[in-house]
């Protein structure tokens, strides 16, 4: 007898799918306040004059312990120098988008304020010299990116994984620049904002769920193909399931406050 081969069995289907996203406008509202504040800064006495940053609200450990706590909130929003807002000012421009893009924008709003919060009690405890500039809410967008890639690698296959590879080798190279000697980077507030970001983002990433499981079986896989039809995803996440966990988080700041005050008089 001759033997049979089998047949051929059936490539299993796949479905390509597009991520339901948003159209950033928040970035931009933000990257217009940072703007007018600094024009107005340079207006009243220069951005660079250590007691007009005072003045317009910069981190500065002695004042916060005083009882300024809306510097930790205020400093996000100054910068130093023309230079220093314009690579936070292209940065947010580059990771906000991405990240109100992905998130939305009320999720991209709390995690770019409240990391930003995050980073400056960061800053506020563990350092004394004066602090300001949105890089603290930017690595928060930065911990919010990689969450997101870590946390969709199956969905987005391998152009997901090498996105977060390019992410954790920018972290590592901004570790680098910020601990080379005769840096003025507030290393503790980078610290602090992507550690806050991560952590928001871990509760408010996106969940994805197909839109239409009665015409297309969920036990199909999906593969990371966005450019077709919409609305075969939907995010089922939201910032209302997930309001306990931003309160914790918000209570959070506020013990961090405690300790860092302890801290600093201490």
């Amino acid at each position: 007898m001759i033997p049979q081969q089998a047949p051929p069995q059936p490539a299993r289907p796949s479905w390509r799918v597009r991520l339901p996203l948003s159209r950033p406008f928040l970035t931009y509202v933000f990257l217009g306040i940072i703007i007018v504040i600094f024009v107005i800064m340079e207006l009243m006495g220069g951005s660079e004059n250590a007691r007009n940053l005072v003045r317009f609200g910069a981190n500065y450990a002695p004042l916060v312990t005083d009882g300024d706590y809306w510097r930790l909130f205020t400093a996000n929003f100054l910068h130093i120098g023309a230079l220093h807002l314009l690579v936070n000012s292209y940065a947010l421009y580059v990771l906000g988008r991405e990240v109100e893009t992905i998130y939305g924008s009320t999720r991209f709003t709390v995690i770019y304020l409240l990391s930003g919060i995050s980073g400056a009690i960061f800053s506020y405890m563990l350092t004394q010299g004066l602090s300001a500039g949105a890089s603290t809410s930017l690595f928060g967008l930065f911990g919010a990116l990689a969450v997101f890639f870590f946390k969709q690698r199956q969905l987005l296959g391998a152009i997901g994984r090498q996105r977060l590879i390019n992410l954790g080798m920018t972290l590592v190279i901004n570790v680098i620049i910020g601990l080379s000697p005769g840096s003025s980077i507030d290393n503790w507030g980078h610290v602090g904002g992507v550690i806050g970001g991560a952590i928001l983002a871990w509760f408010l990433c996106p969940t994805y769920a197909l839109a239409n499981p009665v015409e297309m079986e969920m036990s199909q896989p999906v593969e990371n193909q966005i450019d077709l039809p919409e609305g075969q995803l939907k995010d089922t996440n939201t910032l209302a399931k997930q309001g306990f966990a931003v309160g914790l988080f918000g209570l959070g700041l506020v013990a961090l406050t405690v300790v860092a005050r302890m801290a600093q008089s201490s």
